[in-house]
């Protein structure tokens, strides 16, 4: 691409580089921001100041766009966290429900997706949050990261190094792991859920498990996280018989691993995220239920 693009050859150019670099640019937004509408928007930003510039001038049109994506996103969370601050309770990342036309079936896919793992990174700071998406989710070097965020080596090594300590190993292990049992475990909890079988959501719970609903005051949800598996079994009755009475819960994939999504005539009123405690899967200690309308909506 040289020099100043004409009209036509703008188009074609910007169809290329989008169909090229729209997952990979999604990808880095999406774990960075936690929801699909802000990564979509500040993805449709970045192509936007990419079109009215001397394309010729950029050498590396990945790294470019990659570091377009990052700056927003940093300066986005800025006021996204200010706003979470004022949230009707527990606020959680929007789920990616799997379909045919969503970014993520053809975006940078790993276990760095799983909804889990990524209500871990919101443990992070921002920066800190942005040289561990880029380092552990997309494998770039210090030296990409460095110019990505307008920081040394030095320093992109220390984030990465505060980062792990702050995501504790076993958590991490805990969050990613993929393994033939968790469709029959999934499986047994949602028989249990249904039948409202407490002694079964019992065998299911670790001793210390919790719990984290996201209603954004738009639903009825527990306003803090809820902790010991005999308060989670008793409000996951609660939510059984009242909340998701007769609706049909699904086990599909969701941040790229099998979840349980809640259907009704049609529409998503909630799903479920879980992370098992061993590599048995044997039991669940932590769930996540997104129930707020506002971040079921399919896009």
């Amino acid at each position: 691409m040289a020099g100043k693009l004409s009209a036509s050859s703008t188009e074609l150019s910007m169809e290329q580089l989008y169909a090229a670099y729209k997952p990979l640019l999604f990808s880095i937004a999406y774990r960075m921001m936690g929801t699909i509408l802000d990564a979509e928007d500040i993805v449709q930003e970045a192509f936007m100041a990419v079109q009215s510039l001397q394309t010729d001038e950029i050498k590396n049109m990945k790294a470019y766009l990659c570091k377009l994506t990052m700056n927003r996103c940093l300066n986005e969370l800025k006021s996204a966290r200010k706003r979470r601050e004022t949230y009707f309770g527990e606020w959680l990342p929007e789920p990616l429900i799997a379909h045919g036309d969503q970014p993520f079936d053809a975006a940078e896919a790993n276990e760095t997706l799983s909804y889990a793992f990524l209500v871990m990174l919101d443990r992070l700071s921002p920066m800190e949050r942005a040289v561990f998406v880029l380092r552990t989710a997309f494998g770039f070097d210090y030296g990409e990261i460095a110019r990505i965020v307008d920081k040394n080596e030095a320093n992109c090594r220390k984030l990465f190094s505060n980062a792990n300590k702050r995501l504790e190993t076993s958590d991490v292990r805990q969050a990613v792991r993929h393994d033939g049992l968790r469709v029959k475990q999934l499986e047994r909890f949602v028989t249990a859920f249904k039948q409202r079988n407490v002694e079964q959501l019992l065998e299911l719970l670790t001793e210390d498990a919790v719990l984290v609903t996201d209603g954004g005051g738009r639903v009825r949800a527990a306003v803090k996280p809820i902790f010991t598996r005999e308060r989670i079994a008793t409000l996951l009755d609660v939510i059984s018989a009242h909340g998701l009475l007769g609706v049909e819960g699904i086990i599909m994939p969701v941040n790229g691993q099998e979840e349980v999504v809640f259907i009704k005539d049609n529409a998503v009123i909630a799903v479920l995220c879980i992370r098992f405690a061993s590599a048995d899967a044997s039991q669940i200690d932590r769930i996540y239920i997104v129930m707020n309308p506002d971040k079921l909506k399919q896009r």
